[in-house]
């Protein structure tokens, strides 16, 4: 078996050394690519100065289009998609290929996200069900993008990540379209560290491009809702304007509700406006 890695990383100085120190202990004959889009705070060099890893520099052009960067001078049979903030231990990636081998069906896997005071990560009410009783591979309607293990030979028929989508939700329609193709997506027992945010910034055009994200993902796959959707995140946005005391918040229903009155369509990624500001 060959296994790839590549770690998406945007001014992730402060999560990246303990990120690639821990792939040294653990994979060190796998092929290992830090994806860097358009460092600013020294990752890039950081990376560099790293012995046996490969560095691949791209414009802050998203998650998904670094990602995709990533896989196209990936050689392993498998390859590991993760973010800088996963922390990986002996044996996690090894328990995803197992999954996926012992599953013909499956073209992903991913573990369980912990994060750091021992909890697995919160996806929503929706998603916290997966978690029960899961005491084996489970085939479930997406996995975070945060690590995710794929089946190279299968790619040329799944397609790469969506590279319309900037920050957020790009894991979810890839799970989607797996499932659509008749592909097994599976959720892993295996629990493995998520700082989570770590390298995210605080800057409220994150959130309006969450709901970017999710208005894009319904109008894609979910047609029939798509109306009703893009109305009820209208009605949010003017109600958290009105009553939700974080102003950072606040800030970002505001920018939201403007952009989507100004366009019958979708906006443009609300991230794009100064790339080397920001974490893809």
């Amino acid at each position: 078996m060959e296994l790839s890695i590549l770690v998406i990383s945007h001014n992730s100085s402060q999560v990246l050394p303990e990120c690639l120190e821990r792939l040294q202990a653990h994979y060190p004959h796998a092929q290992r690519v830090v994806v860097d889009a358009a460092s600013s705070d020294g990752s890039l060099e950081l990376a560099q100065r790293w012995p046996g890893l490969q560095t691949l520099s791209v414009p802050n052009r998203g998650y998904a289009y670094a990602a995709n960067r990533g896989l196209e001078v990936a050689v392993g049979d498998y390859v590991a998609i993760m973010n800088s903030d996963v922390y990986l231990e002996a044996g996690d990636l090894e328990a995803l290929v197992a999954a996926l081998t012992a599953h013909p069906k499956a073209v992903m896997a991913g573990p369980v996200l912990i994060t750091p005071q021992g909890h697995p990560q919160s996806f929503g009410p929706l998603y916290a069900p997966h978690y029960f009783k899961l005491h084996k591979p489970r085939p479930v309607t997406w996995i975070s993008g945060a690590l995710i293990v794929l089946r190279r030979d299968r790619l040329p028929e799944l397609g790469g990540m969506d590279e319309r989508f900037f920050f957020y939700n790009e894991d979810m329609e890839w799970s989607i379209r797996a499932r659509r193709k008749g592909f097994q997506v599976l959720l892993v027992p295996r629990k493995v560290l998520h700082l989570g945010g770590a390298s995210t910034p605080n800057d409220p055009r994150f959130i309006a491009e969450g709901y970017r994200g999710g208005l894009l993902l319904s109008q894609t796959h979910y047609s029939w809702i798509h109306g009703l959707h893009r109305k009820a995140v209208l009605l949010e946005a003017q109600l958290r304007i009105l009553l939700d005391p974080n102003p950072k918040r606040k800030a970002a229903y505001s920018l939201l509700l403007s952009r989507l009155r100004q366009q019958k369509g979708l906006p443009s990624s609300f991230l794009l406006e100064e790339r080397s500001k920001i974490r893809p």
